[in-house]
């Protein structure tokens, strides 16, 4: 298995934004409420990240400071990869 296959993804909205940023996760998705709090207290945290079509993880500093909603999706195994 690739080490750089996503294991879930993380949608956030960024104050002042009408998109979401969309972070494919090298490791196992936070969950909710670890997500509540890093927004709760405006921390800035590291998160492992890989881009589409890219095999190279990175680190991503994020600031839950600036964060509006976030959405966490695991992902789901199916015959042809990883599905969201």
């Amino acid at each position: 298995m690739n080490a750089s296959r996503p294991k879930g993804e993380l949608h956030l909205r960024v104050a002042g934004h009408t998109t979401d940023w969309k972070l494919l996760l090298v490791d196992e998705p936070p969950t909710e409420d670890e997500v509540a709090s890093w927004m709760q207290e405006k921390m800035v945290v590291r998160i492992r990240v890989t881009e589409q079509g890219s095999n190279e993880p990175h680190t991503l500093l994020v600031n839950f400071s600036l964060v509006v909603a976030a959405r966490v999706l695991r992902a789901a195994r199916g015959n042809r990869g990883v599905k969201f």
